[in-house]
């Protein structure tokens, strides 16, 4: 049979009649959305390393332990923050006329000239607030070339030599090594494998539902071409060709629309946007994806066939359809074994590594495997527990569909399992010390900014409107007089001045006042030795050199620090009161760190003040942070596993949800001849459509309880072998998560409603 003519045959045949181009389409939509988001998977990773690879070339290659002559340029950034929008300022300046610029740029901005980004461009032409903040001269913008993404704030600012330190490391150009991607944080590269395993299946059980779609109509179909005289090796290349042509118009249709949604979405992806071709999937990927579904359906539809003899006269099954076994839990039984025995020994990580996957993996296929088992176990359960006319019905019907009914319920039950297994792992992608962070925040008043800065505020300097708390701690070294070595670090602070930017005043306000972070650093100083300020002046072979700056008063009250403001750099000891330490002490110190509390709800107001603040950062890095801004940069690597993990979830959702109205609306076209002679039996529709739903939902909860009820014991191993004995069942999300599928299914079920009217045609129990 020429291969031409029999596409051609297939194609006419698909689209001849209504319900075989409804067939079709379904098919078609099916394969179109499988492409869709795996497409969309396969571009995440390549989107992520193009992006790393341009901040990576525009990265400077630092000389280390090179003289400033040896380089050609100097450079230093920081990231600055105005309305809430990341900055991202680099200050660069050249040693050498033949300094090269980074990509992107044109030159070298020189001092008092600034190169921006096309979106920094366009804030700086229309806001005067942020004009005051960046007043120097734009020569240029920022090319694509020196951009991760169209809409991210770059600023490039000329500066002179002579600003950076002595010491300051030069650079010889641009393109430095790009940053290694953040691990996965402890035992998340454990569970990792476990979740993606069961998130890729329903987008698998999708494709097959699509293939399967109208399946006993294309078998009828099928004995009428054997009536024309076809054989049946014919009758199968026809079957593979005509779904194989669906399969390919809607992969490829998933391709264009993937194509058409990245050319739309890409530039408004979070973090700047992303650039067209940066978001493509590799060449490679895309052909096996576009190929790979059409070649897996046709596979799939020709492997249905095998078990049917198909003649002139009909379809045969090759084997009488048997009630599923209970063997099909032997899987499930021995994963949860697995899991107890994990849980009663005491192995290492390294060592429970491959048990607990392979408990992970049987469990998996349990949930497959037995899903016909526990859809026959809940149907028997409620043929026992009530008479009613509908439930017996609904539990009949479940009882009878069992089989077809184990794709979807499979689904259903591996969904809740990894959205549960998520949920479960996903408090270890947090940032360590995200706690005591939001402590702190709990310690200081709403929107109070903290910052690093080189010098002092003047008397009145940041009297700006607005601002109702400043103070000031400058980080010293005290040490025992005329010790050697050894010596506590502590902060210097004014009370008075500290109460004003805390929720709560600290206690015993006055110049005698020291506020300890420790019992034992109390015991340290209560002993009545004098204590000096100190700093470091030179190293000799015997250790540090130390020169004295005068002795520090403290009072004999000493009070405990409040709970949080440890957090502010390093208080070592604590704060001891700055009118007690030498002048000379409090200049030798580290860099001060300034609080100012901003009590406006105007955004142009607090930006006047960030900028007011950078003022008093000359030369340094200008990053000015509220405390919600610095637990969000220390949790953003978790964030990002976060929001990583919540779209696969919700493309799964999606995914399933769509997989799951199809193979129900396939299952209730395929049993419309029993449904029209229960109607034709004095049925009411009100009735029918009652044990519709009954037959959903008596198929479909028991699994999600079942997938929810499975989570709980591996989650439990994973936090014993993992050593996070801290971590809880989260119990709401996870009552929420089987809730919602339930929800889904009980509407998918729902949509099937309109469908009952053809399905109770009585004309349907004449023989076709």
């Amino acid at each position: 049979m020429n291969l031409a003519r029999v596409v051609g045959l297939a194609g006419q045949l698909a689209l001849g009649s209504p319900r075989s181009r409804l067939r079709f389409i379904f098919t078609a939509a099916g394969m179109a959305v499988a492409a869709l988001f795996l497409l969309a998977g396969a571009a995440v990773l390549p989107l992520s390393e193009a992006q790393r690879d341009r901040a990576a070339d525009r990265s400077s290659t630092l000389e280390k332990g090179e003289h400033r002559s040896a380089g050609t340029l100097l450079t230093r950034g920081w990231s600055d923050v105005y309305l809430d929008q990341p900055l991202l300022v680099e200050e660069v300046a050249a040693i050498r006329s033949d300094a090269p610029p980074p990509p992107g740029l044109e030159r070298l901005p020189g001092p008092g000239e600034i190169v921006v980004s096309p979106e920094v461009e366009a804030a700086l032409r229309t806001d005067v607030t942020l004009r005051e903040r960046y007043p120097q001269s734009i020569i240029g913008t920022v090319g694509d070339a020196g951009l991760t993404g169209p809409r991210e704030w770059v600023l490039w600012m000329g500066a002179d030599p002579a600003a950076f330190p002595t010491d300051y490391v030069p650079s010889s150009g641009w393109g430095a090594k790009p940053k290694d991607v953040p691990p996965l944080p402890g035992g998340l590269r454990l569970a990792v494998p476990v979740g993606l395993a069961a998130l890729l299946l329903p987008l698998l059980a999708l494709v097959v539902n699509a293939v399967r779609w109208g399946s006993q109509e294309r078998n009828r179909r099928l004995a009428a071409l054997r009536l024309t005289g076809m054989s049946a090796a014919q009758v199968r290349i026809l079957t593979a060709a005509e779904v194989g042509l669906a399969s390919a118009v809607g992969a490829v249709g998933g391709g264009l629309s993937f194509v058409v949604l990245t050319a739309v979405l890409a530039r408004w992806l979070p973090g700047g946007g992303a650039f067209f071709l940066d978001a493509l999937p590799p060449a490679p990927s895309a052909v096996a994806i576009i190929v790979g579904l059409p070649v897996f359906a046709t596979l799939t539809a020709v492997g249905a066939l095998r078990r049917m003899i198909i003649n002139p006269l009909g379809v045969v099954r090759r084997s009488a359809v048997t009630r599923p076994g209970r063997w099909r839990l032997l899987p499930l039984v021995a994963g949860l074994a697995l899991v107890g025995w994990l849980l009663m020994t005491s192995l290492s990580q390294a060592d429970a590594a491959v048990p607990f996957f392979l408990a992970g993996v049987l469990i998996m296929v349990g949930l497959l495997v037995g899903a016909p088992v526990l859809c026959l176990g809940v149907a028997k359960l409620l043929l026992r527990m009530d008479r009613h006319p509908t439930v017996l019905l609904a539990a009949r019907r479940a009882q009878a569909s069992a089989g077809s009914a184990a794709r979807v319920v499979g689904v259903v039950t591996l969904l809740v399992f990894a959205a549960g297994w998520f949920l479960a792992v996903l408090p270890l992608a947090d940032a360590s010390n995200a706690s005591s962070l939001a402590r702190l925040e709990q310690s200081l008043k709403p929107q109070t900014m903290i910052a690093n800065v080189e010098r002092a505020p003047e008397p009145g300097e940041l009297d700006l409107p607005g601002v109702t708390g400043v103070a000031l701690l400058v980080q010293l070294e005290l040490g025992v007089q005329g010790a050697a070595s050894g010596g506590l670090h502590a902060t210097a602070g004014d009370c008075a001045a500290l109460s004003t930017v805390l929720r709560a005043p600290l206690p015993k306000c006055d110049p005698e006042v020291t506020y300890l972070t420790g019992v034992g650093e109390q015991s340290r100083l209560a002993d009545g030795r004098p204590l000096a300020a100190i700093r470091v002046d030179s190293e000799s072979a015997d250790g540090l050199n130390y020169v004295e700056l005068g002795p520090v008063r403290y009072g004999p009250a000493f009070e405990r620090v409040p709970e949080g403001l440890e957090e502010l750099g390093s208080l070592g000891l604590g704060i001891v009161p700055m009118s007690g330490v030498p002048a000379e002490a409090l200049h030798a110190g580290l860099t001060p760190q300034l609080l100012v509390t901003v009590s406006s709800s105007d955004p142009g107001t607090v930006e006047r003040v960030r900028t007011a603040i950078q003022g008093l950062q000359e030369g340094g890095r200008r990053e000015v942070r509220d405390v919600a801004a610095m637990i969000q940069e220390h949790q953003s690597v978790s964030a990002m596993y976060q929001r990583v993990t919540w779209a696969g979830l919700v493309l799964a959702f999606i995914v399933s949800t769509l997989s799951l109205a199809v193979a129900l609306l396939d299952r209730l076209l395929e049993e419309r001849r029993a449904v029209a002679a229960l109607r034709a039996q004095g049925v009411t529709v009100r009735t029918l459509r009652m044990v519709l739903m009954g037959q959903t939902a008596a198929n479909l909860l028991p699994g999600a309880l079942l997938g929810l009820a499975c989570t709980v014991p591996v989650a439990e191993v994973f936090f014993a072998i993992t050593d996070h004995p801290e971590l809880t069942i989260p119990w709401a999300q996870l009552a929420a998560t089987a809730a919602g599928c339930g929800v889904a299914a009980l509407a998918a079920a729902a949509l099937m409603l309109p469908a009952l009217r053809e399905a109770i045609d009585p004309r349907l129990l004449a023989a076709d």
